[in-house]
Parts: C-alpha cells; sequence; structure tokens
C-alpha cells in the first residue's frame, strides 16, 4: 500500500499531461471535450430507479446463481460461496461519468461476502467508496502491481495475481487469465507500471466454473486458451462501450466481439455485462450495445444460451 499523498501525486501528474496532451495532439481535445458533454447531457441529477431490487440475494443454498448489480457488478453465488465482482453503488465513476440507473442490489443487503474480484483500477471497476460497504469478512483478489492503489479497508486478505495464477482455499479456485486492455486509474500513471494491472478470472467450485472477463478487447489466440484449459458453465462478457469504434477495438468488446469470445471460452452460457449503467465512451443511445447483441443472438440462435439480463435480475443457472 502506497500512501495518500503519492496517490494525488500520482493524480495531479496524470491530470497535468491530459491536458497538456489535450490541448496539443489533434483530435485529443475534441474527444475529451465531447465525452465530458456526454457525461452530462439529458441525464436526471439522480440514477433512474430500478425495476427490480432484490432484498433478499444471498440463498442458503444453489448450485449457480447471477445477479446483475449494473455494470461490471455481478453477485455470483456457487453453493454457499459468494462472490461479487468490480463492485460500483456510486452515482458517479470518477470525477465525471454518470450513473444512469441504480444498482440492483444495496450493500446492506450483503450479509455475507466471501470474495471481492477486481479486474483492473479504473474508476469504474475499483471504487473505494463502494468497496467501504462492504464486509470486511471477504478477500479481495486484484491484479499484480495494483495493491499500491489500494487503501486499507481491512478486509481478511489482499491477493495480487499475475496471470494463470491460481488462489485455492476452502473448495475454490480462482484463477487469474489474461485480458486486453491499459493500465493506470488517473490517465498515464500506467506508463510507469511493471506489470499489466488488469485480468480477467476464472472462478472454480462445486463443480461449476465461471469466467469473468473483466474489460477487455478481442484477441482469439488469448480467449481459445482461457477455452483450452477450463471447462467453462458461464461467461459474464463486456459488451459496450462502442464508439469511437478505431479506439475502443483495442480494449473493449462490442456485441459482436463479445460473442466470439463467448465461442472461443467455449461456455455453455454468456451474461452480458458492462453496458447500460454509466456514460461509456460516446455511446448515446441508453440500450445500443444491449439491442445490437440481441439481434445478433437470434441470428446466430443463441436465445437459450446468452441471457440478456436486467439490472437487479437473478438468473439461477443450477438449482
Amino acid at each position: 500500500m502506497i500512501h495518500h499523498h503519492r496517490r494525488l501525486l500520482r493524480f495531479f501528474f496524470s491530470a497535468l499531461i491530459i491536458l497538456c496532451s489535450s490541448i496539443v495532439l489533434p483530435g485529443c481535445s475534441s474527444f475529451v471535450a465531447r465525452f465530458i458533454a456526454k457525461s452530462f447531457e439529458d441525464l436526471p441529477s439522480t440514477p433512474e430507479p430500478v425495476s427490480l431490487k432484490n432484498a433478499h440475494p444471498i440463498f442458503q443454498h444453489v448450485g449457480l446463481s447471477v445477479l446483475w448489480v449494473g455494470h461490471a457488478t455481478c453477485l455470483i453465488q456457487i453453493g454457499d460461496k459468494i462472490f461479487i465482482t468490480d463492485p460500483i453503488f456510486t452515482e458517479t465513476a470518477g470525477m465525471i461519468s454518470k450513473r444512469r440507473i441504480e444498482p440492483g442490489i444495496l450493500p446492506a443487503f450483503l450479509d455475507k461476502l466471501d470474495y471481492i474480484l477486481i479486474s483492473h483500477i479504473h474508476f469504474d471497476h475499483l471504487s473505494y467508496g463502494s468497496l467501504s460497504m462492504l464486509p470486511r469478512s471477504a478477500a479481495m483478489m486484484l491484479p499484480a502491481g495494483s495493491g499500491a492503489y489500494i487503501p486499507e479497508f481491512g478486509f481478511s486478505a489482499y491477493r495480487e495475481m499475475n496471470p494463470w495464477m491460481s488462489f485455492e482455499a476452502d473448495g475454490v479456485r480462482i484463477t487469474a487469465v489474461p485480458a486486453k486492455h491499459f493500465n493506470g486509474r488517473y490517465g498515464f500513471d500506467g506508463l510507469w507500471s511493471r506489470t499489466n494491472t488488469f485480468t480477467g478470472y476464472v472462478i472454480e467450485s462445486n463443480g461449476k466454473t465461471v469466467y469473468f472477463a473483466g474489460d477487455t478487447g478481442y484477441d482469439p489466440d488469448l480467449f481459445r486458451e482461457i477455452g483450452r484449459k477450463f471447462a467453462i458453465d458461464l461467461a459474464l462478457i463486456p459488451i459496450a462501450p462502442i464508439e469511437p469504434h478505431d479506439f475502443m477495438k483495442y480494449v473493449h468488446t462490442d456485441p459482436e466481439e463479445a460473442l466470439r469470445i463467448f465461442h472461443d471460452v467455449r461456455a455453455k452460457f454468456m451474461i452480458p455485462i458492462h453496458h447500460r449503467t454509466f456514460v461509456q465512451g460516446l455511446d448515446s443511445a441508453l440500450i445500443t450495445a444491449q439491442t445490437q447483441l440481441t439481434m445478433l443472438v437470434v441470428q446466430q440462435h443463441l436465445e437459450h444460451r446468452v441471457l440478456v439480463l436486467n439490472i437487479g435480475e437473478q438468473q439461477i443457472l443450477a438449482p
């Protein structure tokens, strides 16, 4: 863990570089201005109420269930073990991107939590305010090199993991798997990172296997290797942001690429994530990515394997 003043130094140094780049580099200032404008246009002062909010999301026992809280936050239960991915419950991600729709559960509903999985350290995936709301009994899994950004929350354990590293305890095995994204939290601080501070995870427990992709661009070799190493029951795969695609394609997946990942990892089922919740990139319509995905799912006859959930909806895949 690093001291608070060192984190502030990284933030201000990165902000200065971003400001200078926005002024000097052609097109950069335009993108930054458009993104900030998009973050505030046509949005209510508070997030829209979610139609589903489960006050009792944890079962006494279930084979496999997933509740989409919103964005990349999923509450996963395998047997009696409870996992949450990239928890974010706050109304903004960082200081700019506003939440469109309320989270599907409240942290107060989580009276039991075993593992917190952090895929990377960007504001919409590593939310300090949200982590402070979670039970301290949980263990936190995070990418190698990202511990420098984690304040001391008092969780039961912190595990920094390199790709293909596994952690095993009490019938649970969690493996960090490669992703294709980018480093840093404040912008250009990623330039001095010695490791890739981003990852995906594969959870194995009680005969079930869940793949959480985190944020990632598309790389067929990477995902086919994951598919060869694991027999995946469920894949949680991001489908947005989409625009501007010439930039986003290197670090994010659109609906078509998300379905390629689904096929590459050879999962039985897929739940799309990372859409509808926050302003992302230059995507304008609230359900653009979801609409595109639904069309592709119908074309590929995947209606019974790709499960498009509403925020707050819980799916039982094994009773």
